[in-house]
């Protein structure tokens, strides 16, 4: 069976063990749904007395939006030789993705919730030192693909609702900057105003991204 591994908004596929492996795995489940958290966690507890050579260790947060902001601060605070494995919907998947920088991505682990089985679980605790290799998945397309990196996350955020607050906060950025980067994404598009930005949004995120 084949498992979707979601990093930087594509999906990963397992492509071998490096030489050395990660000494310790740090799980994150973010759900509400407490019978879907309470079963994950007894996966990872069996899994955390069967191999003795791996720290495991896991967080829980729930599923909204808001949780990006810690799953972000804690990816980006793990040490360099924690392999980080993010359970949650696919939704909060693509949101979260947008906000880690290109430095942390051989870190962490995407891992949608329909797809989360015991047997994937194995597989990571299995080979925790594997090159995740990317194939791409949601890839920006028409009006939108002009945009710098930094520019698409902007226009993500702002068409979810988040303020220019929460979003330097999300990127690591100042409220100023990215008051410009909507600026500059609106005179490349052609929109003369929010309403006629969140249309163009609407039109490719709403179609293309889900939750």
């Amino acid at each position: 069976m084949e498992y979707d591994y979601y990093m930087d908004g594509c999906v990963l596929e397992c492509a071998g063990a490096q030489e050395h492996e990660k000494e310790e795995i740090s799980f994150h489940i973010a759900s509400n749904n407490s019978y879907f958290v309470e079963g994950i966690s007894c996966s990872l507890q069996a899994l955390s007395n069967q191999y003795d050579n791996i720290k495991f260790g896991h967080t829980l947060s729930d599923g909204s939006a808001s949780s990006a902001l810690i799953l972000s601060e804690m990816i980006r605070e793990k040490k360099q030789r924690t392999l980080m494995v993010v359970i949650a919907s696919t939704a909060l998947l693509n949101i979260l993705s947008l906000s880690i920088e290109h430095r942390y991505r051989e870190r962490v682990i995407f891992i949608s919730m329909d797809q989360c089985r015991p047997e994937l679980l194995t597989q990571i605790a299995n080979s925790p030192g594997a090159t995740w290799t990317k194939r791409d998945k949601y890839s920006p397309k028409g009006t939108l693909s002009s945009l710098s990196n930094k520019e698409k996350r902007v226009c993500y955020y702002l068409f979810h609702g988040y303020t220019t607050k929460m979003i330097s906060m999300i990127l690591g950025i100042n409220i100023k900057t990215v008051s410009r980067h909507r600026v500059s994404v609106m005179k490349k598009i052609g929109c003369d105003n929010k309403i006629s930005l969140y249309k163009t949004l609407q039109v490719y995120y709403g179609a293309c991204v889900e939750g």
